[in-house]
């Protein structure tokens, strides 16, 4: 007889009851040196588990603040077990001798057999090491791999510089990450955002195979994913290196993905949606190392999947596991404000009502939430991480046919916007953000996103081709910038260099290479720097040139870079 469906409820009863047993606090006293061995007699301490027990998944950081920074991992046991007591130290030595922190996390099938730890009291901008273990039924201890994570600076900290490694569009089935492992070799990076597309959703593959070798739909599905791409050895190593900042794009779920539907989704054949969306960002949060910051959102009261009808609930997720927006302040040089483009309230594309309110890319509530957030962040470079591209980007209409882009089916009347599943399609929410940076004379805005599969770099004015208000040599009229990391690993989209002609607010475009983006932030520039790969090839090499452009303090333009920046003089060490 099979099992009834995991309702909301019932879910949030096991999770609480499963989670973690024990505060993150120093480690004390001298006595047994297993603190396991002491308490298997317990009540409430799970027995220890089987021989058979491993580590597959590799270890992850990722949300860092001043005095915290979560730790990930994945117990993978040989057979299911109800509970096991997974084991953490951190130490400020990758040898791990005198830890300063430790704890147990219980896991279990419930959250498959993952582990997030939120460890607090650390110091700021300071490198930490990390280890789990778990005692196994015959007295054997087996380890995770070590880890090396890093704090973010406190406001009043001096940090010169601060090196960042943006990626998106990671595809395991069109080729190797090899880009990922570069990320992991650079031991000055201070830490890895990821702006979506960590993963995706269909089956098959040109160069690997999807597990399972379909369309994912279901929990165990997204699962199964998840772990595949947490067993390929170079973004394990970008992840054991370092920390990570995340969103999601739209792959993370399905394709083309909005608040209440899909494009890639048909209600009924594929499932209800609102279950689908439920298991994907369960899934998602489960094996990602980001922060469970107890803000979800609410679900749909019309639409697909407004109510599942396997269910009658609307939805399966915990509170918390459905708000991705929020900032991540790092000292005074950088505040991090990451946005949710796709899932917290986006209509779908229509191509028609682009100006309206109800058009919106961000919702209302995220929209009300941005748009206090960006004025009162007092760090000197604001950058606004997204899923999607921010800047009008326009094509020239045929007499006869009207607007003919490849991304866009529709044409508006004034003019043909380019990619109506960017903000090009959502105008009412851009238009708003171009008033709250003008009206609060915002300065030193830089938009990065990912998507597209390509490399290109703008000025961000209203309107790129109106003379009266801007000026592409001088950047006058320009209100920031916006830099696209590029792919990890997906096919290229071949429009990018045709458009520029019509969009003089481009510096830069490159459609072809594969690979991610360095920033270097000082208080006198950000430096844009592209390294590439070649996801086709094992263990490709890096290529030595990057393209590189700056945008000085103050200026809210870009300009060629004449130097490549240099790594940061004695990094703590990598991890082995």
């Amino acid at each position: 007889m099979p099992r009834p469906p995991l309702s909301r409820r019932r879910f949030l009863k096991q999770l609480a009851a499963l989670g973690a047993v024990s505060a993150a606090a120093p480690l004390s006293g001298c006595g047994n040196s297993d603190p396991l061995a002491q308490r298997v007699g317990n009540p409430g301490v799970p027995a220890p588990p089987p021989v058979g027990l491993s580590f597959l998944h590799g270890v992850a950081s990722g949300d860092p603040r001043e005095d915290r920074v979560i730790l990930w991992t994945r117990v993978t046991p040989a057979e299911p077990v109800a509970a096991i007591a997974v084991d953490w130290v951190l130490s400020l030595t990758p040898d791990l001798a005198n830890p300063v922190r430790s704890g147990r996390f219980v896991t279990g099938p419930e959250r498959d057999y993952t582990v997030k730890v939120d460890p607090t009291g650390l110091r700021s901008y300071t490198t930490y090491y990390y280890q789990f273990s778990v005692t196994r039924a015959d007295g054997s201890v087996v380890r995770s791999p070590i880890g090396r994570t890093k704090t973010a600076p406190a406001i009043t900290d001096a940090v010169d510089r601060i090196r960042v490694a943006v990626a998106s569009c990671s595809n395991y089935g069109f080729g190797f990450f090899s880009a990922y492992r570069h990320i992991g070799v650079r031991a000055d990076l201070d830490l890895v955002i990821h702006l979506g597309d960590y993963l995706y959703e269909t089956g098959g593959g040109e160069i690997r195979q999807h597990q399972p070798d379909r369309e994912i739909l279901t929990l165990a599905d997204y699962r199964e994913r998840h772990a595949q791409y947490k067993s390929d050895p170079d973004l394990q190593e970008a992840h054991r290196q370092h920390p990570w900042i995340t969103t999601w794009d739209d792959h993370e779920t399905t394709d083309n993905s909005y608040r209440t539907g899909a494009n890639n989704h048909t209600e009924g054949a594929e499932g209800c949606w609102e279950e689908r969306m439920g298991w994907a960002l369960r899934a998602y949060f489960e094996w990602m190392p980001i922060r469970d910051n107890g803000l979800g959102f609410d679900a749909p009261k019309e639409g697909p999947g407004a109510t599942c009808p396997s269910t009658g609930e609307r939805g399966l997720l915990p509170e918390g596991l459905g708000r991705i927006y929020r900032t991540i302040p790092y000292g005074s040089l950088i505040d991090f404000i990451l946005l949710d483009t796709r899932l917290a309230g986006r209509a779908p594309q229509n191509g028609v009502d682009i100006v309206s309110e109800e058009q919106t890319i961000l919702g209302a509530e995220q929209r009300e939430w941005f748009l206090q957030e960006l004025p009162r962040r007092t760090a000197l470079w604001k950058v606004v991480a997204n899923g999607v591209g921010f800047a009008p980007l326009r094509l020239p209409a045929n007499p006869v046919e009207g607007c003919t882009s490849p991304l866009s089916p529709v044409g508006m009347n004034e003019s043909c916007f380019l990619n109506e599943d960017s903000w090009d399609g959502y105008r009412f929410d851009r238009n708003a953000v171009f008033d709250c940076i003008e009206q609060n004379n915002i300065q030193n805005v830089v938009m990065i996103f990912g998507d597209i599969h390509a490399v290109i770099a703008c000025d961000l004015p209203r309107n790129g081709n109106d003379p009266q208000h801007y000026n592409p040599a001088t950047g006058e009229g320009s209100l920031g910038v916006e830099l696209c990391c590029g792919a990890i690993a997906n096919v290229p989209l071949p429009i990018w260099n045709a458009i520029r002609p019509f969009n003089p607010h481009m510096k830069h475009a490159n459609e072809g290479p594969n690979g991610y983006l360095l920033m270097d932030i000082s208080a006198e520039r950000v430096q844009a720097e592209w390294y590439y790969a070649n996801p086709q090839i094992q263990n490709a090499p890096e290529t030595p040139d990057p393209v590189m452009l700056q945008t000085l303090v103050n200026s809210q333009r870009l300009t060629p870079a004449a130097v490549r920046t240099t790594a940061k003089p004695n990094p703590p060490p990598l991890v082995p």
